[in-house]
């Protein structure tokens, strides 16, 4: 079982990486809005050298990328390290990692998109907790700050080895799947709004679902299908974050980790909120039959939740262990358990 790091306090030392887009450079006026708004947060905050950099089709060179991490790890001064924005690039980055000395700083590392691609690895070869978590740029940088959500959640699941008590995942009472372009129309909050998909159950059990949360963004996880980084515990909890796609396409990546036998390996299935979902060219836009027909019968499912691209958006501890509990006729009800301190 994959052990959490010790748990952020205030003032705690973070360390800004970027590993997949450079977003830092493109947008440094959001970038430098979510460094005060982490700072204001009572952080104190150190921006790395691949934040200002702009190389190729990501920041740094895959093997720069992976060193400039290692030194980050064994740096006294550092406490976590969180991603300045997603991308496409981290796949890149995972031959040159070195696990033994990521699981032996056991410090957190924060993120989600793009950061899938690290985040369940290292529970699996580093035996450490990461968190599928708000990032600098898309979360921290909003205009306004942060959603109340947002921080609330990233600050109450990161330091439940000091309260060591169990987290449910509620549902927020507002949110937005907005698209606002960073170079354009960055100078306002996105609108929120209290409709769209709730918490809903989609397939019930008798009995609860309970085991390690490993999952993430959806078309990350597509990247990493059918290589050796698409490392699974047995008797998981799969979670699913899923935005801007069509029930066609959504059918096509499910059946693709169906295939690679994500679902033979899972004992329960949590899919996110859709943000700006789109419909097929039928007009076809039943989500949840994709899913039934598609996620074996077996599995509890449950959708709806905030996991990633619509704001705000709640914070999972991959590798940690959680309970689903999906019962006919009631709202499911997602916790992270108790977690053992390392």
């Amino acid at each position: 079982m994959a052990q959490w790091p010790s748990p952020l306090e205030q003032g705690a030392r973070l360390s800004v990486w970027a590993p997949s887009s450079p977003a830092p450079q493109a947008f440094p006026r959001r970038f430098a809005r979510g460094v005060r708004a982490l700072q204001d947060d009572g952080f104190t905050v150190r921006t790395l050298p691949s934040c200002s950099a702009a190389e190729g089709v990501s920041t740094l060179a895959p093997v720069e990328l992976a060193a400039e991490l290692h030194r980050e790890l064994r740096n006294p001064e550092c406490d976590a390290v969180v991603a300045a924005v997603g991308g496409w690039t981290l796949i890149g980055v995972l031959p040159h990692l070195d696990w033994d000395l990521i699981g032996e700083a056991a410090k957190p590392l924060i993120g989600y998109s793009d950061i899938t691609a690290l985040l369940n690895v290292v529970a699996a070869r580093s035996g450490l907790v990461s968190f599928h978590g708000p990032m600098v740029i898309s979360e921290w940088g909003e205009a306004g700050g942060p959603w109340g959500y947002t921080r609330d959640e990233f600050r109450t699941v990161t330091s439940l080895p000091a309260s060591g008590g169990e987290h449910v995942i509620e549902a927020p009472a507002e949110w937005s799947d907005e698209l606002l372009w960073w170079d354009k129309e960055d100078t306002r909050r996105r609108a929120p709004g209290t409709g769209g998909e709730r918490i809903r159950c989609l397939r019930a059990s008798d009995a609860p679902a309970e085991g390690p949360l490993w999952g993430g963004n959806l078309a990350v996880l597509s990247l990493l299908a059918g290589t050796a980084y698409l490392e699974q515990p047995e008797d998981c909890l799969v979670f699913l974050e899923v935005e801007a796609v069509a029930p066609d396409e959504l059918a096509a990546r499910l059946w693709q980790l169906r295939m690679a036998g994500v679902f033979e390996r899972a004992a329960g299935l949590v899919v996110s909120r859709i943000g700006r979902a789109r419909v097929c060219l039928s007009g076809f836009a039943d989500f949840d039959q994709v899913i039934r027909t598609i996620v074996p019968e077996h599995l509890p499912v449950a959708a709806g939740y905030d996991l990633g691209h619509s704001e705000p958006m709640t914070t999972l501890p991959v590798g940690g262990r959680a309970r689903l509990e999906c019962v006919d006729g009631a709202e499911p009800r997602l916790a992270i358990l108790p977690p053992a301190t390392r």
